[in-house]
């Protein structure tokens, strides 16, 4: 059965960037000197346009990408340290196209890992449908391939198959880029139920600060070359903007943005300069 694990403020599912740089062979520095820390159990979203090296500080914590400089620590050990393969049954990955495999139905996608790490297929698909409930997908659907599922489906497949060997760390990268409007908000309630039930360690990547704001309860904004322009939590980004670029990134100067926070029936909401909620600050 799939169970919800908590682990206390000494569990080993923090994560420590330490003066990570990565430039490439062609001379490109997608990340110049990054630091930060994400707790145990928290959000944290980078957030940045094309070129802010966020999906690359991301791919370091599994080592889809060894930085040039510096290092990413789990519980104090670098990564680098750790095989490859095993770091990565342990860490949940929910790529922005979904990374289905098309041979394999929705219940085998979601028990793979699971498989591989030595637990039965019948053990594995038993807990793939527990996943599937959670993500909010019927089990009709179980038995379907991905070409046979809307892209909102895909996507919740892909969460219920990164949970499947109840990682400590969830990696998402542009998780709900690729849906429309309304799905994406879809989704994004459904993360947010996710979380509140399993307490992983979440690092985001995403363009959209809205989304970041909605999900996270840190937000890294990041210039190009992952340079830090203002790191804290979405209502300290909000209230005091660090720069020109950081408030212009976030909207505050735009019309019909002006984003702000208000307090309504006990919640801390994000509303835009309409009035319009746009996310809830936890």
């Amino acid at each position: 059965m799939v169970e919800a694990h908590r682990h206390d403020s000494g569990g080993s599912v923090g994560i420590e960037f330490k003066h990570v740089g990565k430039t490439y062979a062609d001379g490109t520095v997608a990340v110049a000197d990054f630091s930060h820390h994400v707790p145990s159990h928290g959000t944290v979203a980078f957030v940045g346009s094309s070129g802010s090296g966020k999906t690359t500080l991301l791919r370091m914590v599994n080592r889809m990408v060894d930085p040039s400089r510096g290092a990413v620590l789990i519980d104090d050990e670098d990564v680098r340290e750790l095989d490859k393969v095993r770091l990565r049954r342990r860490i949940g990955y929910v790529p922005q196209a979904g990374g289905l495999l098309p041979h394999r139905t929705v219940v085998d996608n979601v028990a793979t890992v699971p498989v591989l790490n030595g637990m039965s297929r019948r053990a594995a698909r038993s807990d793939a449908a527990e996943l599937l409930a959670l993500v909010g997908l019927d089990q009709s659907l179980a038995q379907r391939y991905p070409a046979q599922l809307s892209g909102g489906q895909q996507q919740r497949v892909a969460v219920a198959r990164a949970l499947a060997s109840d990682p400590n760390i969830l990696l998402m990268d542009e998780p709900f880029g690729a849906v429309d409007p309304i799905v994406r908000r879809d989704l994004q309630d459904q993360m947010l139920r996710i979380q509140a039930e399993l307490a992983k360690t979440i690092v985001i990547v995403t363009h959209d600060i809205d989304e970041a704001f909605r999900l996270a309860d840190d937000v890294v904004v990041l210039r190009a070359g992952g340079v830090v322009a203002q790191a804290g939590s979405p209502q300290s980004i909000l209230a005091s903007p660090a720069d020109d670029f950081v408030r212009d990134f976030v909207g505050a100067d735009r019309p019909g943005r002006n984003l702000r926070t208000v307090d309504v029936d006990g919640r801390r909401l994000v509303v835009d300069g309409e009035g319009r909620p746009v996310g809830v600050l936890r």
